[in-house]
């Protein structure tokens, strides 16, 4: 399983290509005095061989002649006389790391890997030969050599490539904190990589910073990318975001149909009496890229599951409560718990107390632990919700129940204690406020049990 697949559900890593161009002649004395000197405690060196001027001028139409041919595309003719330029005079570190890339593009990796580690062994400082040793041996197949050659680096080289390269080698690590500063580095040297914005956001979304999250993938996304586990991924930022719809407005939508994506709006309504009018939600918005998501394919429990949850926590409570219903079918076992009172609070908003309480019964079988303590709280929900309709005989019902549920809750005995003293039960409310006593002897509400206990308080 890949490094971001273990950070959100089915995720795809995006990934750079880094192609760094050959060196011209004339930039063959920059390049060898730019290579970083050597470190004072390294080994000493062999000293170079001599080459005579003859020598270096044979070497030198030969690196041209293969210069040529590598620019023409004939890789394997470049390779043939760049080798001999190399014989020719071993000195010159540019024809050396173009040889390398000559044999890169003939398909001819190990041959290139040779070169490399030759021309680093003599001159481990050496930038460009360890940016494109580094990209050979790939970030995500040897991640602790690429560290090892690039990080040593940074004091003499501030560049994109070092930094892109570092970032993947650590991520693949699971090394997060120092990915995401390598990423960081890396998007502001070159921040026309949508690539690395991705990345970033994928570490903030991991690290559940999601209004970073947010700004890097929305930098990625305007950098060009859309595929469907990118929008689940933003979707999944906006709803921790609590953007669940986003600005709602209004718009008209020529042929438009409640529930598709038109343009930069998702057709949430028809707005009543207004032909071709529909209440919208735009891009910054779960809803909008949940719906993306699925218009590119992404078919998977969780994002249907987000859906849902998206509409129950915008409170629309009938669209969430028909996603779930289409669900109970393919929820895993380690989801179940979640799911079930999830769906049970959908039941709640649309004032089915038999479905909310019975979800809820399901919630606490799969997961006792985390539902169970929650069991008392949701009879007293159903029972403020039948107070407020005025159906009593409901309210003290349930009430009841939420005591009979945790019996050592004070709060849960006064408050039904107070239930019943309104509704004349003076006997059973007493019953209550004595229990409220042996469980909290100094109970902030004290004074005024005593007195209903004494029958001093005989008002409402």
């Amino acid at each position: 399983m890949s490094i971001d697949l273990k950070l959100f559900v089915c995720g795809l890593t995006a990934t750079a290509a880094l192609l760094v161009s050959p060196l011209s002649p004339a930039q063959d004395a920059t390049a060898d005095a730019n290579a970083a000197p050597k470190a004072a405690a390294a080994a000493p060196q062999p000293p170079p061989p001599t080459v005579s001027p003859a020598e270096a001028k044979k070497a030198e139409e030969l690196f041209e002649d293969g210069r040529k041919l590598f620019f023409q595309g004939d890789y394997t003719g470049a390779v043939k006389k760049l080798a001999e330029a190399v014989a020719a005079n071993p000195t010159k570190t540019t024809y050396k790391l173009l040889l390398a890339k000559a044999h890169r593009y003939a398909e001819q990796p190990e041959k290139a890997l040779a070169v490399l580690e030759d021309l680093i062994k003599a001159n481990p400082e050496h930038v460009e030969a360890a940016i494109e040793l580094a990209d050979l041996l790939s970030p995500r197949k040897q991640p602790d050599r690429v560290i090892s050659i690039l990080e040593p680096l940074l004091k003499f080289k501030h560049d994109y490539p070092v930094y892109h390269l570092l970032a993947e080698a650590h991520y693949q690590k699971e090394q997060f904190d120092k990915a995401g500063k390598y990423y960081e580095e890396a998007v502001r040297l070159n921040p026309k990589s949508a690539a690395d914005h991705y990345q970033l956001g994928n570490i903030y979304l991991a690290q559940k910073r999601f209004a970073m999250a947010a700004q890097s993938y929305e930098s990625s996304g305007q950098l060009g990318t859309s595929s469907g586990v990118y929008h689940f991924k933003l979707a999944s930022v906006y709803f921790n975001l609590h953007n669940y719809l986003g600005k709602v407005t209004t718009a008209e939508v020529i042929g438009g149909k409640a529930g598709e994506i038109k343009g930069n709006y998702f057709l949430i309504d028809p707005v009543p009496g207004k032909k071709d009018a529909f209440y919208v939600a735009e891009p910054r918005s779960a809803i909008f890229q949940v719906k993306r998501a699925q218009a590119l394919g992404i078919d998977l429990f969780q994002l249907h599951f987000l859906e849902a949850n998206t509409w129950l926590n915008a409170r629309r409570y009938a669209n969430a409560d028909r996603i779930y219903a289409t669900l109970q079918g393919k929820v895993a076992k380690e989801d179940a718990g979640l799911f079930w009172f999830q769906w049970s609070q959908a039941a709640l908003g649309l004032d089915d107390y038999d479905a909310y309480l019975a979800r809820m019964d399901k919630a606490i079988a799969a997961q006792p632990d985390v539902y169970k303590p929650t069991l008392a709280d949701a009879y007293v929900t159903v029972a403020n919700r039948y107070h407020q309709r005025g159906e009593n005989a409901k309210y003290l019902e349930f009430l009841s129940k939420a005591v009979s549920t945790n019996p050592l809750s004070a709060r849960l005995h006064l408050t039904l204690g107070d239930a019943m003293w309104l509704s004349k039960e003076r006997v059973k409310a007493v019953q209550q406020y004595k229990l409220v006593l042996e469980l909290e002897p100094d109970h902030g509400e004290r004074v005024r049990l005593l007195n209903r206990i004494r029958g001093d308080d005989t008002g409402g």
